[in-house]
């Protein structure tokens, strides 16, 4: 895989309405943030945004938010999502390895484990240069990943998920995860069964 290329590492995004179903209820990270911000009304940006499930709630409460992913999907989920809610928020396409903004901000954030799709070193430090050519001195970038425990990613995890579909239908996912300790890349592969067919 090349550093920077994302193309086999999103696919659990293909289908922006039932993320937004799957994460609907998940909000710690949300109100963290809010917190953290208090009262300050400064633009900020937030990398890998999706669907705009926590860029929308901060601008609904004045705060300037321009968000960012590589998704033209889960974008397009969140302008349309923006526009229902009468919500202003910047939604730009971009790789966040290669940001090109019109502004700099003293607060960034990306939060949702969205650091795990950033797989090796190469693509990590790109992805810290442009995020500090984008704050400002005195600047703070906010993230979240999951810490590894060896122990865990020893043997191969499998279990199943029951959801439901935006459209209300039961779907259940058969999920297999593997951690190669060579490249210290943890593989995800997830079937989904819905209505009889697997999908």
């Amino acid at each position: 895989m090349k550093p920077h290329n994302f193309e086999n590492n999103l696919q659990t995004y293909n289908n922006p309405s039932d993320y937004d179903a799957l994460y609907a209820n998940y909000q710690d990270d949300l109100h963290y943030i809010q917190r953290y911000l208090g009262t300050k009304k400064d633009p900020i940006i937030e990398l890998a945004c999706g669907t705009g499930r926590i860029a929308i709630p901060l601008a609904t409460h004045g705060i300037p938010v321009f968000g960012i992913d590589l998704h033209e999907g889960m974008i397009q989920h969140a302008i349309e999502k923006a526009q229902k809610q009468n919500v202003e928020v910047q939604f730009i396409v971009q790789d966040c390895t290669q940001l090109q903004l019109p502004i700099t901000t003293k607060f960034m954030y990306m939060t949702g484990n969205s650091f795990q799709h950033f797989l090796t070193n190469d693509s990590q430090n790109a992805l810290l240069q442009s995020v500090k050519k984008h704050l400002q001195p005195g600047g703070e970038f906010l993230f979240d990943t999951r810490n590894t425990i060896l122990s865990e990613l020893s043997v191969i995890d499998k279990y199943e998920e029951q959801t439901v579909t935006s459209n209300g239908e039961q779907r259940i996912t058969f999920h297999r995860e593997e951690y190669n300790p060579v490249t210290q890349i943890l593989t995800c592969h997830a079937v989904h069964q819905q209505g009889g067919k697997t999908l």
